[in-house]
């Protein structure tokens, strides 16, 4: 069989993949929207003590197949970084902004790790909202040793309250080359719920099965 090289053919492969996943997410978010199961964020009430107790059971999930704990959780984010997107024809009140978060986190049957991460928004009015804010970022988990890492990519739809507190529901698409600690995170997909006030950040993310 001829392998096509064609840099078109290979172009569209990549526009239908990405199409796919964005689509893949949206269904997850309007199921998630149509179910009694609630993925609540971190609030102050819930916050993670400075020794997060592990929970045990790894497997259960609920109907959709999400597990039924956050294998990841941490409330020890904090915006370093933020850069101005588009001004939209210098209109300021549709500036999409990217920001970068790092996070002190803890990876359940692992332990401690970092999470570097680069969230791009669009404006609020590319979602007819000014309440609503999509975003795709990407990010790398790395181990408290610094032996093991991971990377994935995401879209998030962010909710805001009055108070600008807000709040993103997202999808991960995990990917490594470990063969350590993070090596069940090769190929895997999660649901995260952050919450974003001020420049601090909270974070959970769920295996999707």
């Amino acid at each position: 069989m001829q392998r096509c090289n064609s840099p078109l053919l290979m172009k569209n492969v990549n526009i239908k993949q990405q199409f796919k996943n964005q689509v893949l997410f949206f269904a997850i978010v309007g199921i998630l929207s149509m179910t009694s199961i609630v993925i609540s964020p971190i609030g102050k009430a819930h916050a993670i003590t400075s020794s997060p107790v592990v929970p045990n059971s790894i497997n259960a999930t609920t109907g959709l197949g999400i597990a039924a704990s956050p294998f990841y959780e941490s409330n020890a984010g904090k915006l370093i970084g933020q850069r101005v997107v588009s001004t939209a024809n210098g209109i300021t009140s549709q500036i999409g902004y990217e920001y970068t978060t790092t996070e002190n986190g803890i990876i359940k049957g692992v332990g401690n790790v970092t999470m570097l991460q680069t969230w791009t928004n669009a404006a609020p009015e590319a979602s007819r909202s000014p309440k609503i804010i999509y975003g795709v970022g990407q990010g790398v988990i790395t181990t408290g040793d610094g032996q093991d890492m991971a990377t994935w990519t995401g879209y998030g739809i962010g909710r805001s309250n009055v108070n600008w507190t807000i709040t993103f529901h997202g999808i991960n698409f995990f990917n490594t080359n470990s063969t350590g600690k993070l090596a069940f995170l090769k190929n895997l997909e999660g649901l995260n719920v952050s919450k974003v006030d001020g420049n601090k950040q909270t974070t959970r993310i769920y295996e999707w099965k």
